[in-house]
């Protein structure tokens, strides 16, 4: 049985052979995907040389590879690094939509709008941080809160929320082909039925983030109540929360189940925005002072509520 080498030259012709392939080759070809994805961003003028892009581009890298090893036998006899630079040039020519329900979308827009939403929040972490506000209307002292961030630093969320205000929100709709009237439209949906809106709002994140939790992290999957609430009441998990909560839906539930003795707003619910958060909508109060109020008041119920939970616990 011959063993197959990573040059472009080589040729596959079966499925069987691909699995001999993958094995000995899947090293080179997660360089092979990175690499081109590296070019395209730079090319699309959507890469920084920065740890946060780099650790987007691993993610996207494998998540991609994973799609490409069930795509590949498909596509044979073929040479497999070159199917690939065409399945990633495909993926990032043409809209997501088309990969996950488009045609079966009762709202269109709809679908369009949280669609470029999740595909800028797979590539930057403004977008990704942003989630919080456009679909539970979170502000950025609140998502502070919610991520654990220490007093002072939810400044960084403050500078998320402003880089996405100023171009990546617009980046964003320009790539889903949205236009002023489709933005309206939605607007316009929401205030007539906001009932109605969400729950058609919750119908298309249900098949949206099935496919874009595929490039959460694997070391990072869903928590029980008590794991959120241990994090929460510790203060530890920054990343976990970051990288996990705004991609899902059901731990969302979850950690407004722990009440305001940690987020002192246990109303989390969908609530839609479509445009992106605006300065008059912040609090009067100065960012870091929010924070150290609720930060204060949260120690304060901490120990209340690990009582009530433990003996919730004694009495089941």
């Amino acid at each position: 049985m011959k063993t197959l080498t990573t040059p472009s030259s080589e040729l596959v012709y079966n499925s069987e052979d691909f699995k001999q392939f993958m094995p000995s080759n899947f090293s080179s070809m997660l360089e092979r995907s990175s690499a081109l994805i590296r070019r395209i961003l730079q090319d699309m003028g959507q890469w920084a040389d920065n740890t946060a892009h780099e650790k987007l581009l691993l993610r996207l890298s494998f998540d991609l590879l994973e799609r490409f090893i069930q795509y590949c036998p498909s596509q044979l006899p073929g040479r497999p690094p070159l199917l690939l630079d065409g399945f990633i040039s495909e993926y990032f020519g043409k809209p997501q939509e088309q990969e996950i329900g488009r045609s079966t979308a009762s709202n269109p827009i709809l679908h369009r709008f949280l669609d470029g939403l999740l595909k800028r929040a797979v590539l930057s972490r403004d977008a990704l941080v942003c989630l919080f506000y456009h679909f539970y209307g979170m502000k950025p002292v609140e998502v502070g809160f919610l991520l654990g961030l220490e007093e002072g630093q939810t400044q960084r969320i403050y500078k998320n929320f402003a880089r996405w205000r100023q171009a990546g929100w617009h980046q964003s709709t320009k790539e889903a082909g949205l236009t002023s009237e489709d933005l309206h439209a939605l607007t316009d949906a929401h205030t007539s039925n906001p009932s109605r809106f969400h729950e058609e709002v919750g119908q298309q994140l249900d098949s949206l983030l099935s496919f874009y939790r595929k490039s959460d992290p694997p070391y990072y999957p869903c928590l029980s109540i008590n794991k959120w609430q241990d994090m929460f009441s510790e203060g530890y998990g920054f990343d976990y929360r970051m990288w996990h909560l705004p991609l899902c839906l059901s731990c969302m539930r979850s950690v407004r189940d722990l009440g305001d003795s940690f987020l002192l707003n246990p109303q989390i619910q969908l609530n839609l925005q479509i445009f992106p958060h605006s300065l008059k909508d912040d609090e009067s109060a100065s960012p870091c002072t929010t924070i150290h109020d609720r930060r204060t008041e949260r120690r304060r119920q901490a120990s209340h509520t690990k009582v009530r939970l433990a003996h919730s616990s004694m009495a089941c």
